[in-house]
């Protein structure tokens, strides 16, 4: 796995293995799960067919995921989604902000794979 590669893309690796006892292997054994995670299609899904409730759910999961990875760009853009989601907060801005999700989830797979 490429270092360099998940911190450009705001993974901050070394909080992430300091997280796991300084256990290398197993740091990127879960980075590489988290390709594997059903979230974000979930969510995607949820935001197509306009369920915003659902969206949350999916949302608010991705987040604390991506926060117990280090995936610090990532959870900062979880965390503002999810505050738009809420209870129908701001469904408008969730909508126009999540095109940004998206490029934002999919950076953070590229620099896994």
């Amino acid at each position: 796995m490429d270092r360099q590669k998940l911190i450009d893309a705001g993974i901050d690796y070394d909080s992430g293995v300091e997280r796991l006892m300084g256990n290398t292997e197993m740091y990127e054994r879960f980075l590489q799960m988290f390709l594997d995670d059903d979230s974000f299609k979930n969510l995607d899904a949820a935001m197509q067919s306009q369920n915003y409730q659902e969206a949350f759910l999916q949302a608010h999961t991705l987040k604390g995921v991506a926060g117990n990875l280090s995936m610090e760009k990532l959870y900062q853009n979880m965390v503002l989604f999810v505050d738009m989601l809420r209870n129908g907060a701001d469904i408008p801005g969730a909508v126009k902000f999540y095109p940004e999700i998206k490029k934002e989830y999919e950076d953070t797979i590229a620099a896994i794979c």
